[in-house]
């Protein structure tokens, strides 16, 4: 299977997703960051107001995390999946989607002096809890190429 990220101008990676998560699938896209520095994927404040996630109510990790832009206090949605479309097939032509479960998906909440970044710039980040399935990969010039010849413990469907 083959996960295509889209370079921007930056050469960054970007991917179309969704999240999976008790009480419903959330239906709208999310544009992740291909993050290899991250560990662990992380839904920012942006996405969390735009797809109206309930931070309130949820479990706070209680470690603090150090960010490129100083500390930040993380909350968790439990049993969550990271939803994402990939290229599947003897020939990788067709489209599927993989689901990659997540004991604890990482948010960042809104703080106090949240201000809502230009849509553009609006983007979550895909870490290396996901990354890590994708052993190879391979850049051209307006795309990232991540594959793995085997879906060992993932679901995967041709539906969404």
């Amino acid at each position: 299977m083959r996960l295509i990220g889209r370079l921007d101008k930056l050469k960054q990676a970007r991917v179309e997703g969704y999240i999976r998560y008790s009480p419903g699938f959330v239906n709208q896209p999310i544009t992740f960051l291909v993050d290899t520095g991250c560990s662990n994927s992380c839904i920012l404040p942006d996405d969390v107001i735009r797809l109206n996630i309930d931070h309130r109510g949820l479990q706070t990790i209680t470690k603090t995390i150090i960010t490129a832009n100083g500390p930040v206090n993380l909350k968790v949605i439990q049993n969550a999946e990271v939803v994402l479309p990939v290229q599947a097939g003897l020939l990788d032509n067709k489209r599927a989607f993989v689901s990659f479960p997540m004991e604890n998906l990482a948010v960042l909440p809104p703080g106090s002096n949240y201000a809502p970044l230009p849509q553009g710039l609006v983007f979550s980040l895909l870490g290396m809890d996901v990354l890590s399935h994708f052993p190879r990969w391979s850049y051209g010039k307006e795309r990232l190429v991540m594959e793995n010849d085997e879906v060992m413990g993932l679901k995967m469907s041709f539906k969404l």
